[in-house]
């Protein structure tokens, strides 16, 4: 950016295309935008976003020497909202532009993991800068080896693109009628649900206890299958801090 600021100041060419630089772009707005960009050189809130590892998917995803399979965490819990769509608008946009630059797979190359989904892919007129990068990963994604799982609370708060793509669903029970009816109609797509009974399947929504899901994989049959997970021990305590993060890499 200092590179651009001084170009802006001093440039260094006299035409753009075949028009003269004055008339593309005057002197005069040339020196607004340089005074706004020494503005966002000189915040201390901006320092922040000029560090960090270098948005670089094919290195994040690179074999670790050790041989096992890297992880890379983007948390933005330290973001506001407007700056928590522009940070994953900006790395799922980048991720995608890896996966199209793959060759065809069967098998799983890649899985990205969204922890909540809600608000960064919602119903149309809503449009995110998150939005058309996760609804086409949900298309596209597999035919490259790479899965996508999105876990939500709120399913009526989706876009049906995302939804109607899914093909394995893990349903937990939906408190509202409006949430099972969403996801059994999305369920009910394309090929339909072998024969199962759409209502009957609301109500074994409804009346699921706890840590007990509907399970559908469009690949097997029956269609509809009752999953109870096992217990598990955690430490976790909640949602994670940067320092949290930082003790779980070791540094």
């Amino acid at each position: 950016m200092e590179a651009l600021l001084s170009e802006l100041r001093e440039p260094t060419q006299n035409e753009i295309g075949s028009m003269p630089l004055d008339e593309y772009l005057p002197k005069k707005e040339r020196t607004g935008l340089a005074t706004s960009l020494n503005t966002l050189l000189a915040s201390p809130t901006f320092e922040a976003w000029r560090h960090g590892s270098p948005l670089d998917i094919e290195a994040w995803l690179a074999p670790r020497p050790d041989g096992k399979t890297p992880a890379v965490v983007v948390s933005v819990a330290h973001l506001d909202e407007d700056e928590r769509m522009l940070v994953i608008g900006v790395v799922l946009e980048q991720y995608l532009a890896w996966v199209r630059a793959q060759s065809g797979c069967s098998e799983l190359r890649s899985l990205l993991v969204f922890d909540e989904v809600w608000g960064f892919v919602p119903p149309h007129p809503a449009n995110p800068p998150t939005k058309r990068p996760i609804v086409s990963l949900m298309k596209q994604a597999r035919a490259f080896g790479v899965g996508v799982v999105l876990a939500t609370q709120n399913p009526m708060d989706l876009d049906y693109r995302a939804l109607s793509n899914a093909g394995l669903w893990v349903v937990g029970r939906l408190q509202t009628d409006a949430d099972r009816e969403r996801v059994v109609e999305a369920m009910s797509g394309e090929g339909g649900l072998d024969g199962t009974d759409t209502e009957g399947l609301t109500g074994v929504i409804k009346q699921l206890s706890p840590r007990w899901f509907a399970l559908r994989n469009v690949h097997q049959k029956p269609g509809i299958r009752l999953l109870n997970s096992r217990t598990t021990l955690s430490w976790l305590k909640g949602p994670m801090t940067r320092e949290d993060l930082r003790r779980a890499r070791g540094d």
